[in-house]
């Protein structure tokens, strides 16, 4: 509430009694839109409020670590032997064999079109979202439900897959669609928002990750894409997404999905202990 009135003065506020910080305000929001504006504020303030709650549940063993036993033990009912293979391949696609080949393609293709501050937004993104995680990973120091893994990747929080692939496919996401309509905008975020959706449920699924771990690493990816976009929007607010974007990232996720499952799949599956 209060963020709203805040907004709606700020969008109403009469010339003469401006000063300078009110006139960067409202360069903001007629840049962006008070609703876009606000929803990217919302999504920023939300995703860190609930990273920091998730963050002293873990710490402090409050009752959401009960509710990881309890999805842990309930997910083991559900296990059949096709579908440990469809979730260790929907994992694959979390893998950095497979988000690593689509931000550089962006990244050459935002280069190739000379968009140099948007190659430069996912070299930040990307890196930025990496390091964050073995940050936090070695100061919480959580360990997994089932031990698959060494060093850093050992530690459980917060869930790098989930992420990884919600900085990368949610960015890829926000370029994508400027410039199209509605519906198709709609129809994109679907697909990616299923995407991330799946892989993060196939970490709890092959018993690698905890429910919180999942939903700290959401909630971090999340704010991450919100403030980048909206920071985006209003520096490059007249570049539009182009087909040669989709069709890059599209090719690139496809050939580098197969290769990696194909490649590595056989692997995986022993790995996960299924």
């Amino acid at each position: 509430m209060l963020l709203s009135k805040l907004l709606r003065r700020l969008s109403h506020m009469k010339p003469g009694t401006e000063d300078g910080n009110s006139r960067g305000w409202r360069f903001v929001l007629h840049r962006t839109g008070f609703a876009k504006f606000s929803a990217a504020v919302i999504l920023i303030l939300g995703g860190v409020w609930l990273f920091l709650g998730i963050l002293e549940d873990v710490l402090s063993g409050d009752p959401l670590v009960t509710v990881d036993r309890m999805l842990y033990s309930g997910l083991q009912g559900l296990r059949a032997p096709f579908f440990n293979h469809v979730m260790v391949a929907i994992s694959e696609l979390g893998d950095s064999e497979v988000t690593v080949p689509v931000a550089l393609a962006m990244i050459a293709a935002h280069l190739f079109r000379r968009e140099w501050r948007s190659a430069g937004y996912w070299v930040v993104a990307v890196a930025a979202a990496e390091a964050s995680v073995k940050l936090l990973k070695v100061a919480v120091q959580r360990s997994r439900p089932v031990s698959i893994y060494k060093g850093i990747e050992g530690f459980s929080f917060p869930s790098s897959h989930a992420t990884l692939s919600l900085v990368v496919y949610g960015f890829l996401t926000y370029l994508v669609c400027r410039g199209h309509r509605r519906e198709v905008q709609f129809r994109i975020a679907v697909i990616s928002g299923s995407v991330i959706a799946l892989i993060s449920f196939s970490r709890l699924y092959l018993r690698v990750h905890w429910f919180s771990d999942i939903l700290a690493g959401l909630s971090l990816g999340t704010a991450r894409i919100a403030f980048l976009s909206i920071v985006h929007y209003l520096r490059d607010h007249d570049r539009q997404g182009s087909s040669v974007l989709w069709m890059t990232a599209l090719i690139t996720f496809l050939t580098a999905a197969v290769i990696h499952i194909f490649l590595h799949h056989g692997v995986d599956f022993e790995r996960y202990a299924i």
